[in-house]
Parts: structure tokens; C-alpha cells; sequence
């Protein structure tokens, strides 16, 4: 979902309680967000339970939602401390860093870039991702198909912008060479000379 739309479904919220603004929003992000909070908690009924407080806490807070600037990383900042609260409340940890993050997490690649790549080589490109250490899979995803910056990443994952950057990079090479191994070309948008 383009940011455009995103801010406009913020809009609605705040400005007229639009609940199908809010359906559309919490559809969009809600299990992803629970594929990050999981990864937090190693637990799917814990995830869901904090992804559904994010957003009975953002529905409550709705009138001021027309001043976030970046929804996405307003989220999962929200359910990365919710998880880590609800962590502590069960006196599991103190803090959590990237180096944490279990490796239930998995990446499903699906946005509007792969609309350029066949159904088959995005199967095998996913495939691809999933084999990689599990901090690699979160950068890309939160960075590629999230919109996230890196200095959002690196503040959400409590490690240096340097780390995020050097895992996207290194993701990134692993991606062209796999395209180029397997001598794949992305086919051209209609238009496109």
C-alpha cells in the first residue's frame, strides 16, 4: 500500500471515525505484525493479543493519528514494546536486541515489485529469503516491503543504522547474485520501452 493512501486512511480515522478506514489500515498490517511480534515472543496467541492492544490502543488514540508521519514504523515500534512488555511482565527479559529475534520469523515476499518477476521465480526467491539468518530476513522485509528507513529499522531493532545497512547490503548482493545465477531478468512494465 503506497504511503499516499496509507496517510489518507489515517486521515479518515482521525478526522471522521471512518471504521472502514480503520478495517482497510488494520488489515493491511495486522499479520505482518503478528509475524514480528511472534518473532519477539515465540509465541502466536501472545502475538495476537499484543497486535490486537496496538490496535484497540490506536482506535482509542484515533484523533490524534493524523500527525504520524510513518505509520508502518509507528506500528511496529508499538508492537515491538508491547512484546517486549509483555515479556516483561512474564520477567523473561529486560531488554531485547536484534541479536534476540528468533528464527520463526519468515519472510513473505509479496509487493508490487514481484508483479515484474513470475509466479514461479518469486516462489524460488522467497525460498531464497527464508534460507537466510533470520535478523537478514527482518532488515529486508521491514526496509524492502515495509517502507521502513534503516535508521527506523535500526531504532526498532535497538542495534546501529551501520548493522541495518551492512544486512540490507549483504541481502541485497545475495538476491542479485542468486538473479544472476539463475539468469533472471524482470520483465518490463507495460509502457516501458
Amino acid at each position: 500500500m503506497k504511503n499516499q493512501r496509507l496517510y489518507e486512511l489515517l486521515l479518515r480515522i482521525a478526522e471522521h471515525d471512518d471504521e472502514m478506514a480503520f478495517k482497510e489500515l488494520y488489515n493491511f498490517f495486522y499479520f505482518d505484525l503478528i509475524a514480528f511480534s511472534r518473532s519477539i515472543l515465540n509465541s502466536e496467541q501472545d502475538a495476537e493479543d499484543v497486535v490486537i492492544n496496538v490496535f484497540v490502543r490506536l482506535w482509542q488514540n484515533r484523533k490524534t493519528m493524523g500527525s504520524i508521519k510513518n505509520i508502518s514504523a509507528y506500528l511496529y515500534t508499538a508492537a515491538k514494546y508491547a512484546s517486549i512488555n509483555m515479556l516483561k511482565s512474564r520477567k523473561e527479559i529486560n531488554n531485547i536486541d536484534i541479536d534476540d529475534l528468533s528464527d520463526t520469523f519468515q519472510y513473505s515476499f509479496a509487493n508490487p515489485e514481484t508483479e515484474l518477476i513470475d509466479r514461479e521465480n518469486i516462489k524460488r526467491l522467497g525460498e531464497l529469503l527464508n534460507t537466510l539468518p533470520p535478523k537478514s530476513r527482518l532488515v529486508f522485509y521491514l526496509v524492502k516491503d515495509k517502507g521502513l528507513s534503516c535508521k527506523e529499522v535500526s531504532i526498532l531493532l535497538n542495534t546501529s543504522i551501520r548493522t541495518v545497512e551492512t544486512q540490507l547490503y549483504q541481502t541485497m548482493r545475495k538476491i542479485a547474485s542468486w538473479l544472476d545465477r539463475e539468469n533472471i531478468r524482470p520483465k518490463r512494465k507495460p509502457g516501458n520501452s
